[in-house]
């Protein structure tokens, strides 16, 4: 009977330190990254200038493809390329068919993200 209170204190208290751990971290976890921190991931294979990396530079990006494309492509461009997307399979090819990772960005991150790209000056002080 002692062994099993005992045991019981212990996963009592194994319970209590995990739930305020978790509480703890759920708000860090559940918060948004900015559109800064965001391109750290990108910024391994791109640029924001024209000057092609890995990928290509992503200067006028915006101007190029449609908002809605980019959103999709940014999400899970291998699935464009499965697809037969005909300028995801284009670039697949030019930049030696090195595949871009998905991301799990929400639709208005992916929106931040290429306001950043396109005018990365207004997010200096952000």
């Amino acid at each position: 009977m002692l062994k099993k209170l005992l045991y019981n204190q212990k996963i009592s208290k194994i319970l209590l330190l995990f739930i305020v751990i978790l509480i703890y971290n759920v708000p860090r976890l559940l918060a948004q990254k900015s559109p800064v921190e965001n391109f750290k991931v990108c910024a391994a294979c791109h640029n924001l200038s024209e000057e092609k990396k890995i990928g290509p530079g992503l200067k006028g990006v915006t101007e190029r493809r449609d908002e809605a494309w980019l959103i999709k492509f940014i999400q899970s461009s291998q699935t464009m390329i499965k697809e037969g997307d005909k300028i995801a399979v284009q670039l697949f090819e030019e930049y030696n068919k090195i595949p871009m990772p998905d991301n799990n960005l929400s639709e208005q991150e992916i929106k931040e993200l290429l306001a950043y790209i396109e005018n990365p000056e207004a997010f200096e002080d952000k």
